[in-house]
């Protein structure tokens, strides 16, 4: 049997996948855009597996992702550097895009008019949910649980965010806080 001649740019894997030929296919294969994990080959992904563990952080060593962790700052920056200055459908957006959106922001449009993209009369401050100021003790935190649900039953989503830190700060829940304060009667019988 006569062996065959490597013709060249041949599709398929090659004999050995070493490190620097994996990431030379992968930088290959983005050239264009963002390439999803299923429109690799069986084999380029077997390899990407074997030598970095996982797809993502083979296009992170060939210089395809820039950055690992997301910040608000830069989803915003890159939010204004992906519109442009000019108005996006919803869409138009990547799906990536999308989801820290919804992270970030919670929808769409209010990612938009943080990065200023599109104007409308609110003011642009983010509030962060920080620990309440002054002293709160347990004893003070109790009496402020007591009067906060006197005249109704209270669902944790109504609960301001401050208090609801505050609740697990003290106890390990906010239902184990509304025992303590004696808004509810017993504590639940059966575990979950």
């Amino acid at each position: 049997m006569r062996p065959l001649k490597k013709i060249e740019g041949q599709i398929g894997r090659p004999a050995l996948w070493t490190k620097r030929k994996v990431l030379q296919q992968v930088r290959k294969l983005c050239k264009k855009g963002y390439v999803k994990t299923a429109d690799f080959s069986p084999a380029l992904y077997k390899a990407t597996r074997i030598h970095f563990g996982s797809v993502r952080r083979a296009k992170w060593e060939a210089g395809i992702l820039k950055d690992t962790l997301w910040t608000y700052k830069k989803f915003i920056q890159s939010v204004q550097q992906f519109c442009g200055k000019r108005y996006k459908e919803n869409k138009d957006w990547p799906p990536a895009l999308k989801e820290l959106a919804r992270r970030y922001c919670g929808t769409i449009r209010r990612a938009k008019w943080e990065a200023r993209i599109i104007q409308e009369p609110r003011t642009y401050e983010r509030t962060s949910h920080k620990m309440p100021q002054g002293n709160w003790t347990k004893k003070k935190f109790l009496a402020w649980v007591r009067s906060f649900c006197q005249y109704r039953y209270r669902k944790v989503e109504h609960w301001p965010a401050h208090m609801r830190t505050l609740a697990l700060q003290y106890f390990s829940s906010v239902r184990a806080a509304k025992f303590a304060a004696g808004v509810l009667k017993e504590s639940r019988k059966k575990k979950r």
